[in-house]
């Protein structure tokens, strides 16, 4: 399969970080088709490695193209699991998934027609087999989402009386449909970024064009039972549940007056209000993330875009649950090249593995596979400029980096005897944990282990301040 394709390795970073006390490997590479504009959106892990997928036009043909790399970023193989003389497109972040029966399903659609399809092969990039949705109107392709071991939800957009409208379906892992409904505000533009099934509740998150971020309820029938519109935003990305923190909600603001977007997190209670938000970087031109992830300990993690330097650069951006930042991370391929991230998610070593594009001298599909901080390489910075302040407690940790031996300082605003410290690896493993029952606190730690630890502050099992402490 990979034989009839030429591949262009522009640049490997390759590191296994043993010298930290655990094994996540670490790499930052691109792909390049016969100099043809490529993009990538979505990538996966397997058991050996990861497979990606993305877009490419060249000798007459517009292909969908799935690559297979081991777990050090090392190319395995390829083959164009779609090929159209017409113009193939293929989703947002999230139109990749793989599956519990071992297949992977990619969605596309053909331009112009009135069809959705989905693709589906397997670990040896093999198409299994093809599925035709028929809608009677033109559409444009979003993204799926397998909700149990029997369903995959499809989100999509459909022209409807000129403007964008919404459509859900319902299908089997086969790609056979069940149901399907059609949604969105009349006369206006709606998209859709992600979906997240709760208790038997389908949510969709996106946008209305004009009126702000968005977000639809429905049964599991596919019936809408609930929407609402947060009028004081201006785009809908992405909607993350976690049973132990709740439920989020990624969303941008614009500047009025000035060419500025930045990103704003919510935290939603059970009923959608709003229960508090946290913008970022508000003195950045421009900022954005379309995906998070939530980790059992509580980070929320993001892969995006900003502006730096006057460059679209890669950004990796941490916070706790609260919306407190622990930490910000700049990427890029090359220097003074364009470049930013469109999907990231959690692999089974404890970092991220994330999707996007660079910009120059071509365009070209971008992997990069980073440790818990966010590095692809070594030596690593990870900046502190983004720690939102907190009322709730202070926390300090030195030296910085450490020997295994140092101290843990801090105060909390208010003594309890729930209010406690804990130290997690870098696998997200608690390693220390000591009830604070006065309002300021001083100890040694030893943490005899090499590696990267996360500090949290906890107050009544919330954590109100978090810190990354290096272990030489």
């Amino acid at each position: 399969m990979g034989s009839t394709i030429s591949k262009k390795l522009t640049l490997l970073f390759l590191l296994s970080i043993s010298q930290l006390g655990y094994s996540q490997n670490i790499f930052n590479i691109s792909f390049d088709i016969n100099s043809a504009p490529n993009v990538s959106d979505n990538v996966v892990e397997t058991q050996d490695g990861y497979i990606f997928t993305q877009r490419a036009d060249y000798n007459g043909f517009s292909h969908i193209q799935a690559f297979k790399i081991d777990s050090l970023g090392n190319f395995l193989d390829s083959n164009s699991i779609v090929q159209s003389t017409k113009a193939l497109f293929y989703g947002y972040a999230g139109s990749l998934q793989r599956l519990t029966n071992n297949e992977f399903c990619q969605l596309y659609n053909i331009g112009p027609d009135s069809v959705l399809n989905l693709v589906f092969f397997n670990e040896n990039l093999g198409v299994i087999r093809e599925k035709k949705i028929n809608l009677g109107l033109f559409p444009a392709p979003g993204l799926i989402n397998q909700i149990n071991d029997s369903t995959i939800l499809v989100l999509g957009q459909v022209i409807n009386s000129g403007k964008w409208d919404l459509i859900l379906i319902n299908t089997d892992l086969q790609g056979n449909e069940r149901w399907r409904t059609i949604f969105g505000v009349a006369g206006k533009d709606d998209k859709g970024f992600a979906i997240e099934y709760i208790n038997n509740k389908i949510l969709v998150s996106g946008n209305s064009t004009d009126l702000g971020a968005h977000l639809f309820e429905f049964d599991i029938t596919g019936s809408l039972t609930f929407d609402t519109i947060y009028t004081n935003y201006d785009f809908g990305r992405n909607v993350k549940y976690h049973p132990n923190y709740g439920l989020y909600f990624l969303v941008d603001r614009k500047n009025v007056g000035v060419s500025q977007r930045f990103p704003v997190l919510l935290k939603l209670n059970t009923n959608y209000t709003i229960e508090w938000q946290k913008e970022y970087f508000t003195d950045v031109v421009y900022t954005y993330f379309q995906q998070l992830t939530i980790s059992n300990q509580g980070t929320i993690t993001f892969g995006g875009g900003t502006i730096a330097n006057n460059l679209l650069t890669g950004l990796f951006f941490q916070v706790n649950q609260n919306g407190d930042s622990i930490g910000v991370k700049l990427i890029d391929h090359l220097a003074n090249e364009k470049s930013q991230f469109h999907e990231i998610r959690p692999t089974s070593d404890g970092g991220y593995i994330l999707a996007g594009e660079t910009k120059a001298p071509t365009q070209d599909s971008w992997i990069v596979k980073v440790n818990s901080w966010g590095c692809d390489e070594l030596p690593c910075t990870v900046s502190m400029l983004e720690q939102a302040k907190t009322e709730d407690g202070n926390l300090n940790c030195y030296p910085n980096p450490s020997n295994g031996l140092g101290t843990v300082k801090g105060s909390f605003n208010n003594a309890n005897s729930n209010n406690k410290i804990k130290i997690f690896n870098s696998l997200g493993q608690l390693v220390f944990s000591k009830t604070i029952v006065a309002k300021e606190f001083e100890m040694e730690v030893n943490l005899p282990s090499s590696g990267l630890y996360l500090v949290n502050l906890y107050q009544r099992d919330m954590v109100v301040k978090s810190l990354k402490w290096v272990v030489k």
